[in-house]
């Protein structure tokens, strides 16, 4: 048992037997003791569940940068725009060389996971990746 569980137990002890005591303290006749021992039955469990971080709740973390979109600087911008610009060129000329099969399905899934367009996801909606 670790520290803060022999906090916590020994306080829930301790205020059992202030509880047990304060009843029959006020069943025997004396109200006014009984309602002491009671509270503080009920301040004792409560301390020592402070005490010991039993009553701690974390808080949200706000969300970090990690995982916020960030704004792509002006630099990083061209370089997407650029690399899409010779994919599409690549992809251009190895339809020129081959004809309308110049490229596999998968050197076309390639190229388009590559090339990043704004509002278009990839894979594109029902398609599968090719089996070899």
């Amino acid at each position: 048992m670790s520290g803060r569980q022999r906090r916590v137990t020994g306080s829930v002890l301790a205020g059992a037997v202030l509880a047990v005591c304060g009843w029959w303290a006020g069943r025997v006749g004396y109200g006014a003791v009984g309602l002491v021992l009671g509270s503080s039955a009920v301040l004792v469990v409560l301390a020592g569940a402070w005490r010991a971080g039993a009553l701690y709740v974390p808080r949200p973390s706000p969300p970090s940068r990690d995982t916020a979109p960030r704004r792509l600087s002006v630099r990083e911008r061209a370089d997407r725009e650029r690399s899409a610009r010779l994919l599409k060129a690549i992809a251009a000329v190895a339809v020129a060389a081959g004809g309308a099969g110049g490229l596999s399905e998968f050197e076309r899934i390639v190229l388009h996971g590559v090339a990043v367009r704004p509002g278009r996801e990839y894979p594109p909606v029902g398609h599968g990746y090719p089996r070899p």
